[in-house]
């Protein structure tokens, strides 16, 4: 039987879970998880220590060395490495740690840890493996050796709904790398949703929150129990998920933390850039402390070398999230996903309003959306465990129809203000596959013009809540973004592949090329090319992958 396993690589912590034929399960990794003290969850601290380029220690193991991690957090490479993950997702090749005076990049780091990772999972499964077969039953140890069984070789792993294509990619490479012969990646707020526990055999409209380490991704998902034409005399269906709009922010757990670092450093006036370091590594600690309910002094503590305790209390931390816009912030979001959905549903819609992430458990949050929904609506019961769970039913058959994430561009140049603008090609929210001439396009070719190219390019939020497309003449949307905008929206997926114009541009007043564009069920945006002035097609390929 096929295994199905599955990866939240997440920020802060990462899980693994495999599917068990009935239900799934995650996997406790002893030597290098911690527990969470609260829900008993297997986590594995996404973190790395290198030995070499190309070996380390991670999780629990990698976080032993209080110095270095307090030399990390005062901004210097070290042989640490934490919240790689926000790097491999828009800049791969960026060094992130430092081991023996040589750089490691975002993508070395997630290689390494994902090998580390799949070395202890596929050690703990053949042990299970080998213990569950006889020691005298030699041809069933021997055909279990030649089926792999035991080993990671199906894996599905999460991605933020606001992630671009390019780090799909990387998981997707990186995944091939270390053996894995069967890749899927599916969105975390729908993994959720199939994850969560709930009742899945009735149609339902869930709001997922997934609030982690590194993001914030607000979805509204519908499962339903379909049924083929074939099976309704059987009364049997096949259940599925549809996303129908999903927004995301780069806001997280770490960012939180570095609010608490910020907000205790003003406290220590004169001492505080020698004592940043020593702050910030145990940041995330005193902030679990505060958010738990178990704390009966009402504040904690910094460990501060050669100085007395530095004290917090709840109220500041609490007028601290509130002071940085946090609970703004989250309501924005969720407005802003709903908005997306008005033309399917409203909030009195939504059945159900699922937490997930370790974030969702700070001061605040669950009460904002129990006064937002109603505190009949709001489940908080799987914060960490229900996104890799997802991801394992996923894995198994689940079907999901989701939707495109971002907005796809084409870069043209605007002749009145002499600079690169973005014509919008498609929009995020659409479905796919489509219709055949989804999207039809046509273009001038100027005299004596021989070459033509299709500059796609894929355009994010970066935490923006709109985007200024403005619509001209022609029925297309336009934008003009300022710099800051192009530098952190704007992923340019190809220059455009050259093509021949034969013979060359002739008038300039007249379309000479007509562009058809669908999309398939592989999200691959493809183009078919008709040169009007021959009157046939002379292009039909996959432009790019869309997210």
């Amino acid at each position: 039987m096929q295994t199905h396993w599955s990866i939240d690589l997440g920020t802060t912590n990462t899980l693994i879970a495999r599917w068990m034929g009935t239900h799934a399960e995650t996997v406790p990794l002893e030597k290098i998880c911690e527990y969470e003290p609260a829900w008993q969850t297997p986590l594995v601290p996404s973190a790395i220590f290198f030995e070499d380029q190309n070996n380390g220690y991670i999780g629990h193991q990698a976080l032993a060395a209080e110095e270095v991690m307090r030399a990390t957090y005062s901004g210097r490479l070290t042989p640490l490495a934490r919240a790689f993950k926000r790097t491999l997702a828009r800049s791969s090749s960026q060094h992130v740690a430092e081991c023996n005076h040589n750089g490691i990049t975002a993508r070395q780091c997630a290689t390494v840890f994902m090998k580390e990772l799949l070395n202890e999972t596929n050690i703990r499964e053949r042990e299970l493996a080998r213990d569950a077969v006889p020691r005298w039953n030699l041809p069933r140890r021997f055909v279990a050796w030649a089926r792999r069984e035991g080993l990671v070789n199906d894996l599905t792993m999460t991605v933020p709904v606001e992630s671009y294509e390019a780090y799909r990619m990387e998981l997707h490479n990186i995944s091939r790398k270390l053996g894995v012969q069967t890749f899927k990646t599916i969105d975390e707020p729908v993994a959720a949703a199939l994850g969560y526990g709930v009742d899945l055999t009735d149609d339902r409209n869930l709001l997922v929150v997934d609030f982690g380490g590194g993001t914030l991704d607000i979805a509204l998902v519908r499962t339903n129990l379909s049924q083929t034409p074939g099976d309704r005399s059987k009364g049997v269906g096949h259940r599925k998920a549809e996303l129908i709009a999903a927004r995301g922010m780069n806001l997280g757990g770490e960012t939180v933390d570095e609010w608490v670092t910020d907000m205790a450093c003003k406290k220590l006036n004169f001492h505080a850039d020698k004592m940043f370091g020593v702050i910030r590594s145990q940041a995330e600690g005193v902030k679990k402390e505060l958010s738990g309910k178990v704390l009966t002094t009402d504040q904690t503590y910094f460990r501060m070398p050669g100085m007395d305790p530095l004290n917090v209390s709840r109220a500041e931390f609490l007028d601290t999230l509130q002071s940085r816009g946090l609970y703004t912030m989250m309501e924005r979001i969720a407005d802003a996903t709903l908005e997306d959905a008005q033309h399917r549903m409203s909030s009195f819609d939504i059945d159900a309003i699922l937490l997930v992430g370790g974030s969702t458990l700070l001061p605040g949050v669950r009460d904002l959306f129990e006064r937002l929904f109603g505190a009949h609506r709001v489940h908080y019961w799987e914060p960490f465990e229900a996104v890799v769970k997802g991801a394992a039913i996923y894995g198994a058959g689940y079907f999901v129809d989701q939707i495109i994430h971002h907005d796809y561009a084409i870069k043209v140049f605007n002749d009145e203000k002499q600079r690169t603008e973005y014509e919008l090609l498609i929009r995020r929210g659409t479905p796919y596959p489509t219709s055949d001439g989804f999207q039809t396009r046509f273009y001038a070719v100027a005299p004596r013009q021989k070459e033509f190219s299709i500059p796609v390019c894929e355009v994010g939020y970066a935490g923006r809540l709109s985007l200024g497309w403005k619509r001209r003449g022609n029925g297309n949307d336009y934008w003009l973004p300022t710099e800051e905008e192009e530098t952190e929206c704007v992923v340019t997926l190809n220059e455009g592949d050259l093509l021949q114009v034969v013979p060359p541009g002739q008038e300039v007043t007249k379309a000479r090329l007509r562009i058809d564009f669908t999309i398939d069920e592989q999200r691959h945006l493809v183009a078919e090319i008709f040169d009007m002035l021959q009157d046939k097609k002379i292009r039909s390929e996959r432009v790019t992958r869309l997210r």
